[in-house]
């Protein structure tokens, strides 16, 4: 691990310190170099579980990691997070919308709270000259 300056290495009167590149190399060596390593085989077991999220239980994956998240605030943190987000929600006039799976009553969404999807207006085109 790298360790900080040490006090006589200083510089004087607004000297700058002239690069040390073979330390710089070492730390890459040994510390940046396995560390991305180890990086790169967690990620390889998240993106693992991610995909299975997805194709085995049918959750969206970006759902599931703001859920995961979630989960892993702090209770006060979470409330402000919840709080602005449902209301950039409402002023976005962003919410659940009724479909086809909704309306059959099978499934969890029968317990959550829906809207009405507003009726798409026709555009009007001015003709040409």
């Amino acid at each position: 691990m790298p360790r900080g300056r040490k006090a006589d290495d200083k510089p004087i009167n607004g000297e700058i310190p002239k690069p040390d590149f073979a330390l710089a190399v070492k730390f890459y060596k040994e510390d940046i170099r396995p560390a991305q390593a180890k990086v790169g085989e967690f990620a390889q077991e998240q993106s693992t579980a991610y995909k299975a999220i997805k194709k085995q239980a049918h959750v969206h994956p970006g759902a599931a990691k703001l859920a995961f998240k979630l989960h892993d605030m702090e209770d006060t943190k979470r409330d402000d997070f919840l709080r602005s987000l449902y209301g950039l929600m409402q002023e976005l006039d962003i919410g659940l919308t009724r479909d086809l799976v909704d309306a059959m009553g099978e499934g969890e969404a029968d317990q959550m709270p829906t809207r009405e999807r507003k009726r798409p207006t026709l555009a009007t085109v001015s003709p040409l000259n």
